[in-house]
């Protein structure tokens, strides 16, 4: 029986080894690795610099009472100009400091 028991343990080391070895050999294997790209908004602070046509001294504050009317009359238009070209500069600054670049809807 000693004989018959060697004889069958000597087999089954014939298959494990090799099975063993596969097993092993599967752990040493290079790793996979995959890449995923998250999209997440993050607040972002908006700093905008005040645009050179928005100035603290316009047309209106260099003329003086005693000036004719048609030159407080140029003034006027001239300012009323000033103020328009500063508004839609800070109009366009406010739009890009607001607009997000994912919105919600794509998001989810």
């Amino acid at each position: 029986m000693c004989k018959a028991a060697n004889a069958m343990t000597y087999h089954i080391s014939l298959v494990a080894m090799p099975l063993f070895a596969l097993m092993v050999s599967g752990c040493a294997g290079k790793p996979v690795i995959q890449t995923q790209v998250v999209e997440k908004p993050v607040a972002v602070l908006c700093q905008v610099e005040t645009p050179a046509e928005c100035k603290s001294a316009y047309a209106v504050d260099r003329i003086s009472a005693k000036d004719d009317s048609l030159t407080i009359n140029r003034a006027l238009r001239a300012e009323i100009e000033e103020r328009w070209a500063c508004e839609i500069k800070l109009l366009a600054a406010v739009k890009g400091c607001n607009s997000l670049p994912l919105k919600e809807s794509d998001h989810e």
